[in-house]
């Protein structure tokens, strides 16, 4: 498989499957059981790819791009610990799909960042609700905090019978949220995957009714 171009835009990045802010994350990885071919290279693509899934805004997104160009130690070290969150969101979450225990280590990787991240954060009420919000922060750590504040959510309020691991055709592995009514999704895009599955079992029946046609 050739090597994945390292994005440019958001226009560059894999379609937001995951139904949910953290598995979208999560799925930065194309085929994590293969060559895993990795979306985020730097910080820079870190900021464009939570732009593209709609986590921080045009005017933010700018702000933390100029930032990482004043402090580029600072943006490395950060985007060290979004790839950490990433592989705990992950393993944690693909646990919980495969219906077992994630690991301690996961969870408490999770819960310190999602500390830091409250530490930073403001109360907004919003539609007759209070949440948590980090309007105006000019703080590198900024793109992390959407992240884990969704994985959170999803560990403490989700229903977590509904994350799913798509097998596709023994080369996917997404994570997604199985939003339908009844709980029958199966792939994380039924126009990607599934019709790849489809078509392979069409393929193979038509191979092996072939020699009995031409009996």
């Amino acid at each position: 498989m050739p090597a994945i171009p390292k994005p440019r835009t958001i226009q560059d990045f894999p379609r937001l499957l995951g139904g949910r802010l953290c598995l979208h994350f999560a799925d930065t990885i194309e085929d994590p059981f293969g060559e895993a071919h990795d979306f985020l290279h730097d910080y820079a693509d870190l900021v464009r790819w939570n732009r593209h899934a709609q986590a921080l805004d045009e005017r933010a997104a700018s702000e933390l791009l100029e930032l990482a160009e004043m402090d580029p130690d600072g943006a490395r070290a950060v985007f060290e610990r979004a790839v950490r969150l990433r592989a705990a969101i992950d393993a944690a979450f693909r646990a919980i799909a495969r219906g077992d225990e994630p690991a301690g280590d996961e969870l408490r990787a999770i819960q310190d960042e999602y500390l830091d991240a409250v530490g930073a954060a403001s109360f907004v009420r919003a539609n007759g609700r209070f949440s948590w919000s980090w309007p105006g922060e000019r703080d590198l750590r900024r793109v992390l905090w959407p992240l884990v504040a969704s994985a959170h959510e999803l560990l403490t309020e989700g229903d977590l019978t509904r994350v799913r691991e798509c097998p596709g055709s023994d080369d996917c592995g997404w994570l997604f949220y199985d939003d339908s009514r009844n709980r029958t999704r199966r792939w994380c895009s039924m126009e990607g995957c599934g019709s790849r599955v489809k078509m392979r079992r069409y393929y193979a029946r038509s191979k092996h009714q072939e020699p009995n046609r031409r009996a």
